[in-house]
């Protein structure tokens, strides 16, 4: 299994999928009219993770996170320092395969029960990672990817006419630093993807192209997102789009150009399914793969079998929005940054060390 260049940086620009349908409101809620500096300020944390979670990755060529840490740390520490990341991958899953059918059920499905959208969700995901492994997800994600990105744009040009400046002021004035900062750490860690990187280098063809393509991809979502907050702000303003979870597809939906061009929300949603099927694919895969490595399983693909059982089961326990609002701020104050930020780190810093005791 190989990824090219071009497939890693659409698998990371993919990610705009859930930045802008779920982790934008929040951060309006906290930076108002300011959002779109929270989402710049978000933008170069987030680049400056990439750089740590890639530099890690290429001082270890062709090894995926389960591998390089037993390397330096022992086998059983190693297994150790590896759990969270199971534990976040398939958590996380489960929440993203819990939260988009709850919001397709009520705006296309509203007579569909939940489990079976999801459900549905689960067997594309199941059949994608199966049958092609990353090679597959990289493949869609090369298609997707271009179609997602003209697909922002032409919302942007569809709604100009509605986009009105004056939403975005005072700047700075109502939300002084600390909110711009607090709204921008939600959708930071999320930029260059939810640990992912640590597993998908591994696979590529030419890993000296790991860094460019993963920064260019990150640079890419970055201005998407960017482009995409400052347009929801401009119009419907911060306090109307505070108060909507998931304020880009409102956003699509008020599009009407002289009374022709309009409701063309389904064409949207229909993209952005397969948006977030990739993103699912891959994390399924991820957790797949490395949980084979953790148990020194030749055949990750069986563990499938048991796997997606248990996050569809996750999933459906899940309640109500309320507890996928306390789950995310959960991820955000207390998984990225330990899985984010200090465990790259430590490793990061073990590999210079051991490097450089090699060398001496």
């Amino acid at each position: 299994m190989k990824l090219s260049g071009s497939q890693m940086v659409w698998i990371v620009v993919t990610q705009v999928c859930q930045i802008i349908g779920i982790r934008m409101t929040p951060a309006i809620e906290l930076a108002k009219q300011d959002t779109w500096l929270s989402m710049l300020v978000g933008g170069c944390i987030g680049i400056a993770l990439t750089l740590l979670v890639v530099h890690l990755s290429i001082l270890h060529p062709n090894q995926t996170l389960t591998q390089f840490s037993q390397a330096l740390l022992g086998k059983w520490l190693g297994r150790i320092i590896v759990l969270p990341y199971l534990i976040s991958w398939y958590i996380f899953c489960a929440g993203l395969l819990r939260e988009y059918p709850g919001f397709l059920q009520p705006i296309l499905l509203d007579r569909t029960p939940l489990w079976i959208i999801m459900l549905l969700l689960l067997g594309l995901m199941i059949y994608l990672t199966y049958t092609a492994g990353i090679t597959g997800i990289g493949r869609l994600s090369e298609f997707m990817g271009p179609v997602i990105m003209i697909t922002l744009v032409v919302s942007f040009i569809l709604n100009i006419v509605n986009a009105d400046w004056h939403n975005l002021l005072p700047v700075y004035a109502d939300s002084e630093w600390k909110n711009i900062v607090k709204g921008s750490l939600g959708p930071a860690f999320w930029f260059p993807g939810p640990f992912t990187l640590l597993v998908v280098i591994a696979f590529m063809n030419n890993p000296k192209q790991a860094l460019s393509k993963s920064m260019l991809g990150v640079g890419i979502t970055v201005f998407m997102v960017f482009a995409s907050t400052l347009m929801v702000l401009m119009v419907f303003g911060p306090d109307l789009a505070a108060k909507i979870r998931f304020s880009y597809f409102l956003y699509v939906r008020t599009i009407n150009v002289l009374n022709f061009i309009q409701n063309i929300d389904i064409f949207f949603m229909f993209i952005w399914i397969f948006g977030v099927t990739v993103q699912l694919s891959l994390y399924l895969f991820v957790a797949s793969y490395e949980l084979g490595q953790w148990l020194n399983h030749k055949n990750w693909r069986k563990l499938l079998l048991f796997i997606a059982p248990a996050i569809f089961i996750m999933a459906v326990m899940i309640p109500d929005e309320t507890a996928l609002t306390s789950y995310d701020k959960f991820w955000s104050a207390v998984v990225f940054p330990v899985c984010g930020i200090g465990i790259p780190l430590l490793l990061w810093i073990l590999s210079i060390v051991k490097k450089k005791t090699v060398h001496a």
